[in-house]
């Protein structure tokens, strides 16, 4: 017995799906500007089909990137009558269940006769469903389907999903737009692949790349105000706490998750003390214990609020010692910051740290770290690669400006350590503000490119 032979005909029609349903017209969103997150070929529907799921911060495109596959099958032949797209956050549906499921494709069925053999099924923000795993994976075995789903939290393929699930279904993380993606949505008619850029051309990118630093790159504020979009940015954050964090968890004492959220966003990358913020937080009247701030911070990280960085260790007892927050969005952390928490040099280190993430994270968060020399306690601001893996490291040094020969000697004197020490022959010193150039020493070397081209995979 197939879903629908199993499920149609047990319950009165749900009304307010239908109308759901019948009020959706992808034509409505276009254009749909493409984001350069790799989802992969659709895989033609079947019974048992592995589930692609797009995880990411609220706000960050994941829905846009469903309308994007719906729209690339669209333009390959396939007819609109078999995609359903649906978002299960919409407050009509009250509280949201398995049966809730059942109705949305009961529905779907009933506004299209005859029944569509082979589906593609698009479900958003699908962590809303109280027991979606064990939904889904029933989906999964009975209806004759393509499946892509969207959520708000990391935990949707580790805790929050049924057991029987796992292994039936891949990741892909959809953060705020990159500065390429930027760079394509205000001014599509500049060539980002090129490597010998005009002047015109430079003077350009370095202008786009000064206003992604202060802008960030959720895509509802690349046409607002400055002013709207700062207010735009501190409701994103705010929902965040107040849905995915106190509500998701059943919280109490918001003032002060909503307080230590805030402190969390203006630390931009610097060193975070769990006790520090305790004391702070409790000295301003707000009574909280630092093992509720350690828990907080788990589930900032899980809703993609922020990127905690650890300290590269071979030690997995030592994974939690040394630890760093960064936003998920440079923007989102200036519009909920004090003004004197925004430097521009630690703005770039975050957006750098979010890059990383984005080309190398593939889900285990030791993949990208910070480390510190053994020689002389030296820092490299981020060591790529899974030490415990065995995989092959990559240092990242990030700053502003190297005019100061200070300055410089002390960025590249850490990074020369490092490679000493971990044999690694090339490093990369990412600067906010100056020319590209190659520094030597023996066989090794460091590659000094300015953080527009950087970011643009300009790097040979």
């Amino acid at each position: 017995m197939d879903f629908i032979e199993g499920h149609i005909g047990d319950h009165a029609m749900n009304h307010a799906i239908i109308d759901i349903l019948e009020e959706f017209n992808l034509a409505e969103y276009m254009p749909i500007i493409p984001r350069e997150l790799d989802l992969g070929e659709p895989l033609l529907p079947r019974r048992g089909n592995l589930v692609k799921v797009i995880t990411g911060m609220r706000r960050s495109g994941k829905t846009y990137r469903l309308f994007q596959v719906m729209q690339e099958l669209q333009a390959s032949g396939v007819s609109a009558d078999v995609m359903l797209y649906f978002n299960f956050e919409d407050d009509r549906l009250g509280s949201v269940t398995p049966q809730t499921g059942d109705e949305v494709l009961e529905a779907f069925f009933y506004l299209r006769q005859p029944r569509p053999d082979g589906l593609y099924l698009f479900f958003d923000e699908i962590q809303e469903m109280k027991n979606w795993g064990k939904w889904l994976r029933r989906i999964v075995d009975t209806v004759k389907a393509t499946i892509y789903v969207t959520g708000s939290s990391s935990k949707m393929l580790s805790a929050d999903v049924a057991t029987e699930f796992r292994g039936r279904s891949i990741e892909f993380v959809q953060y705020p737009l990159s500065f390429r993606e930027y760079v394509s949505f205000h001014e599509p008619a500049l060539n980002i692949e090129s490597r010998g850029h005009s002047l015109a051309d430079r003077g350009a990118l370095k202008r786009l790349f000064d206003a992604f630093l202060l802008q960030g790159g959720f895509p509802a504020v690349q046409s607002l105000p400055a002013s709207q979009a700062v207010s735009t940015l501190q409701g994103y954050a705010q929902r965040v706490v107040a849905r995915d964090v106190l509500e998701r968890h059943n919280l109490g004492n918001p003032q002060a998750v909503y307080a230590f959220s805030r402190k969390v966003l203006a630390l931009n990358g610097r060193r975070l003390s769990v006790r520090k913020i305790a004391n702070e937080l409790s000295s301003s009247g707000l009574k909280v214990g630092r093992e509720t701030i350690a828990q907080c911070l788990a589930y900032f990280e899980d809703a993609f609020l922020v990127l905690p960085v650890r300290e590269r260790t071979r030690s997995l007892g030592e994974l939690n010692q040394g630890l760093k927050a960064y936003p998920v969005d440079v923007g989102l952390a200036r519009a909920n910051s004090p003004a004197s928490a925004n430097d521009q040099g630690q703005s770039l280190e975050s957006a750098v740290c979010v890059e990383l993430m984005r080309r190398y994270g593939g889900g285990r968060s030791a993949s990208v770290s910070y480390m510190k020399t053994a020689q002389h306690g030296l820092e490299v601001d981020f060591s790529v690669g899974d030490v415990l893996f065995g995989d092959e490291t990559q240092l990242f040094q990030v700053t502003w400006s190297f005019e100061d020969p200070k300055t410089l000697e002390r960025e590249t004197k850490a990074l020369w350590e490092a490679m000493e020490e971990l044999h690694v022959q090339e490093a990369v010193l990412i600067v906010g503000d100056g020319s590209r150039q190659t520094l030597e020493k023996g066989e090794a070397r460091i590659k000094c490119i300015p953080a527009a081209e950087w970011f643009l995979g300009n790097v040979d």
